[in-house]
């Protein structure tokens, strides 16, 4: 390697580790500031690093809101929409990777159409339709809004083209039927798009606060986000509380990506496969 291309790969090296403070600086900021008193926070001298590390607005988080009962609906509500979103958008998949049907580019070209209705467009007749099957109050009146997805029905199909059509030719001519060559094969050939899909998924349905508000009035039914936005409302200037509240919030996204983040490399390419 020549003097000029070390000199290029040296400051590229380094504008990306500026971008990647610059990036994360706003999470790392919020982590200190839980620590911070609140004149520390919004004083004549506001501190970037806390002076002396207390626990108190954890403290007051865990002691005056529900965020416990708050963090296990959002993880409840995420882990099985994740799981139902997943499965659901394979076998959708699969049966426009694999299958030839009468209408089947026309019923494709729909799911993908999908991707382009905001779901604030929807979002009365969704309330109407929930609540007429009684589901107000429970979780599955936010699980049973976020379980279809275009995006990922796409991504997976793109994934599945790519694999070699004579496996499924001879599952054909070896009697494996159909659910089963989709469950001991496709599937786990098909780990990083699955995995990838799945981390998506996760983050957004966590992320989500305008539907899960609308649907829970019982404050026992808050999800972490909702209950966030309450915590904002009421506490006024206690950024310390907040922020404490934001980050314990935080926790199982990170822990999330932390445990799938081998799979991320490899599934972040998997919807670029052409047909």
């Amino acid at each position: 390697m020549t003097k000029l291309k070390r000199t290029k790969s040296a400051l590229l090296q380094a504008l990306f580790v500026v971008l990647g403070i610059a990036i994360a600086f706003p999470v790392l900021y919020a982590l200190c500031a839980s620590f911070m008193k609140p004149t520390e926070i919004v004083g004549l001298d506001p501190k970037v690093i806390p002076t002396g590390g207390s626990l108190r607005n954890y403290l007051e988080v865990f002691e005056t809101t529900n965020i416990l009962r708050q963090s296990w609906n959002s993880i409840v509500i995420t882990a099985v929409t994740t799981f139902l979103r997943l499965f659901v958008a394979a076998l959708a998949a699969y049966a426009f990777a694999f299958f030839d049907f009468p209408g089947k580019r026309l019923f494709f070209y729909l799911t993908i159409c999908t991707m382009l209705i905001p779901g604030e467009a929807t979002l009365l007749t969704n309330y109407e339709t929930v609540s007429g099957l009684g589901l107000v109050n429970r979780y599955m009146g936010s699980i049973i809004m976020f379980i279809g997805s275009g995006t990922a029905v796409f991504i997976i199909r793109q994934y599945f083209l790519n694999l070699p059509r004579t496996l499924y030719e001879s599952a054909v001519i070896d009697g494996c039927g159909n659910f089963r060559f989709f469950l001991t094969i496709v599937l786990p050939l098909s780990k990083p798009v699955l995995s990838a899909s799945a981390i998506n998924g996760f983050v957004q349905i966590w992320n989500q606060y305008l539907w899960p508000k609308l649907i829970a009035t019982r404050p026992e039914m808050f999800t972490v986000q909702v209950g966030l936005a309450q915590l904002n409302s009421t506490e006024g200037s206690a950024y310390g509380v907040i922020l404490a509240a934001a980050v314990v919030a935080l926790i199982p996204t990170l822990v999330f990506f932390v445990v799938f983040q081998k799979q991320i490399a490899g599934g972040m390419i998997a919807g670029s496969i052409k047909e």
